[in-house]
């Protein structure tokens, strides 16, 4: 395997920020004169950026950032990630969470995912429960109902939901999910969990 060439990233790294910044530059219709006033940066220096000569500090690409009403990040142009596509097989066990009598809780998301967000497929035979504790401060759970119906409760909230119905409600507070229909109910569940 071949050395990276660390002066070659340098350069790449620096033409997609020049070309980034001059894109943002032109969809604002400012000239390099006027960014420069505005920024308090010099002329000869946004073109040497611009151009890809150079690899600005933070604090130069924090006052250009602030002339143009952007974070750092913004005005920063990253790589392209890299495509994502993953298959779950309805065959592997892995994702079952949880399989009992009366309830199959699926994993539909990767179990290498970050905790960000989770998707599931429930599956509850009547008088079937799922009754949770509180998760992390912030985090929230979105069920859409597919078959039967279920009583739902977050806190000293509860509502009756129907085949095609909807829900979102809290789960940093204690939360329970029934089955109270005479016949088998289906749900898909996203968990979203909050940094703040």
């Amino acid at each position: 395997m071949g050395k990276v060439n660390k002066h070659s990233e340098k350069k790449t790294a620096a033409s997609r920020t020049g070309n980034r910044l001059r894109s943002l530059r032109s969809a604002r219709g400012l000239t390099l004169e006027q960014l420069s006033r505005m920024a308090g940066v010099s002329k000869a220096m946004l073109s040497q950026i611009e151009q890809g000569k150079v690899n600005p500090t933070v604090a130069v690409m924090l006052k250009i950032a602030g002339a143009l009403q952007l974070n750092i990040g913004e005005l920063i142009d990253t790589p392209v990630r890299e495509n994502i596509f993953r298959i779950i097989p309805a065959s592997d066990e892995r994702y079952t969470f949880r399989s009992d009598p009366l309830c199959t809780i699926r994993t539909l998301s990767p179990l290498s995912l970050e905790k960000s967000i989770e998707f599931y497929h429930l599956k509850l035979e009547a008088g079937g429960e799922i009754a949770s504790e509180s998760h992390f401060p912030g985090t929230e759970e979105f069920l859409h109902i597919t078959r039967g119906r279920m009583t739902v409760s977050s806190g000293d909230q509860t509502a009756k939901i129907s085949k095609g119905d909807s829900i979102h409600y809290r789960v940093d507070i204690p939360h329970t999910l029934i089955n109270t229909g005479k016949g088998p109910a289906e749900a898909y569940m996203i968990v979203r969990y909050r940094s703040e």
